[in-house]
């Protein structure tokens, strides 16, 4: 491929995987309104009035017999377009009509429409390139719309006959009256004489400047889109309709949908992704089962320990609800497991959870050994007596000034203490952007690197974007984000390993009593 054209392709299959993931997550919607189109369609197709329409055909010449009879041009005004509106609107004249009804009264038709009404069921229109009209009757009775058309054709023949009768009695009358005029033996006599014998010739073949071509006969089905026609129709409505919406949603709709987009506005790459079904449970020994992709982080800040130093680990997210605590939690229990000296720090001092995680007392904590009434080591717990390698401090008592008692240096005194060469010490600690807690602890010497919990579907773009600009002005730098609340927990395979035998955890030294280190690479976890 040609290099300036790999951006656009690139671009394309972005936009592509874009649109695919918008419908992937709107198709409920985009079904939803595709079939309350479609069903008020068929319901409109099904309630309305069935129409019935037959045409017939008349054929018109534009000159008269008066003008025939007067020996003159014909009375049209040579444009034939202009010509064919005229005959249009004669055929379709209210006193057309009223002869319309009178032959069909005459006829035995049981009719109850008025003239005017009569006109509102037939329209007339002209044919392309020929004198010729098209009466279009549309009733719904396939007898009554043919019955129609004829008539209107046949009264439309009839009013022109009785014009032209009309014009030549007019003619005739004038020509009379220059013969009463006149003196016997005038030489004018004959000529007007010969002019009324001509007229009283012509009266005989009124008419004949318009007959009926086709006659209109009853038709067999209904006029108007069929039932398929009206569902097609439905469904690019709802097409249209439901895309419309997506569109409009979307527009309005800031919150970030996909782990790609939470990697390009972070600028971070994303180490993990927790499904929402590892947050079924509130405790976190009936969590076991879903530690994998806690496993998988783990292993991604093993490889990060290259070039980072991650005694230190503070966990955060932007906002509250994107499930920090539990991944803190999860991720200090896997790492636990290995063996590593593992110690959980509660800093977030304004909603402390570690005591639902736990069953712990949530009067005890960092809180009270930052007052002086126990000592750090009194306070330390180990919650889960199968993992023995993880320690937890909770926050204690809810203090008034949480962001006051994080910056004391005692804060760094407590932490530097908890960490050995060989551990690690993870923090849980409040989201970046409500409170100051963490921007405190982000400066805090004794914190080496943080992550970031985010979760699709929840945060937003701007929320993100504060939160990293929260992140550039501070000294500890984050390694990644841990991405949480993805729908499929299949995604990561997690479900095909689960229920395998106990035995082989044993073997690697998971989930055993005895403290074991674990080499992966060289690196020490």
């Amino acid at each position: 491929m040609n290099p300036q054209e790999q951006p656009r392709a690139t671009a394309a299959s972005d936009a592509l995987t874009s649109a695919a993931r918008i419908l992937r997550r709107r198709w409920i919607l985009i079904a939803g309104v595709m079939i309350a189109c479609v069903g008020v369609a068929v319901l409109k197709h099904e309630r309305a009035v069935k129409l019935y329409e037959a045409t017939s055909s008349v054929r018109f010449q534009s000159g008269t017999l008066s003008d025939a009879a007067l020996q003159v041009s014909p009375g049209g005004s040579g444009e034939p377009q202009r010509e064919a509106d005229t005959e249009v609107l004669v055929a379709h004249s209210p006193e057309v009509a009223e002869g319309v009804l009178k032959q069909l009264i005459s006829q035995g038709v049981h009719i109850s429409a008025s003239a005017n009404q009569l006109l509102g069921e037939v329209k007339v229109e002209a044919a392309q390139n020929a004198d010729v009209l098209n009466i279009i009757a549309s009733t719904s009775s396939p007898a009554l719309s043919a019955a129609l058309a004829n008539a209107f054709a046949q009264q439309y023949i009839a009013f022109r006959s009785s014009s032209q009768l009309a014009g030549i009695q007019v003619a005739e009358s004038k020509l009379q009256q220059q013969i009463s005029g006149l003196p016997a033996g005038s030489a004018e006599l004959a000529p007007l004489q010969q002019e009324v014998q001509r007229l009283n010739a012509l009266r005989a073949v009124a008419g004949g400047g318009a007959n009926v071509i086709a006659l209109a006969t009853p038709p067999t089905s209904p006029s108007g889109s069929s039932l398929s026609t009206s569902v097609v129709i439905g469904v690019l409505v709802g097409l249209a309709i439901a895309f419309s919406l997506v569109f409009l949603l979307e527009s309005l709709d800031r919150r970030i949908k996909s782990i790609d987009e939470l990697e390009t506005e972070y600028r971070l790459p994303a180490l993990t992704g927790v499904p929402q079904s590892a947050f079924r449970s509130r405790r976190a020994a009936d969590r076991g089962e879903d530690l994998e992709p806690y496993r998988i982080l783990r292993s991604a800040l093993d490889l990060a320990a290259v070039s980072h130093q991650l005694d230190t680990l503070l966990v955060t997210s932007a906002i509250e609800g994107e499930g920090k605590t539990t991944v803190a939690v999860d991720l200090a229990h896997a790492v636990a497991l290995t063996g590593r000296h593992t110690v959980l720090i509660e800093l977030d001092l304004r909603r402390p959870t570690f005591a639902r995680h736990f069953d712990l007392d949530p009067s005890y904590g960092i809180t009270t050994a930052l007052v002086g009434a126990a000592s750090l080591e009194d306070l330390l717990v180990k919650p889960l007596p199968d993992t023995p390698s993880l320690i937890v401090l909770p926050a204690g008592r809810l203090p008034h000034n949480p962001s006051e008692l994080l910056s004391s240096p005692r804060i760094t005194e407590m932490i530097a203490a908890l960490t050995t060469e060989d551990g690690i010490v993870i923090i849980d600690a409040p989201p970046l952007n409500p409170v100051a807690d963490t921007q405190v602890l982000l400066n805090n010497p004794a914190i080496h690197a943080s992550i970031i919990v985010a979760r699709v579907d929840q945060t937003t773009r701007d929320e993100v974007r504060r939160a990293r600009g929260i992140l550039d002005r501070h000294v500890v730098s984050p390694i990644g984000i841990a991405v949480t609340g993805l729908r499929d927990a299949n995604i990561y395979g997690y479900s095909a390993y689960r229920g395998q035998d106990p035995t082989l955890d044993v073997d690697f030294g998971i989930g055993s009593s005895a403290p074991t280190t674990v080499e992966s690479g060289g690196l020490r976890l």
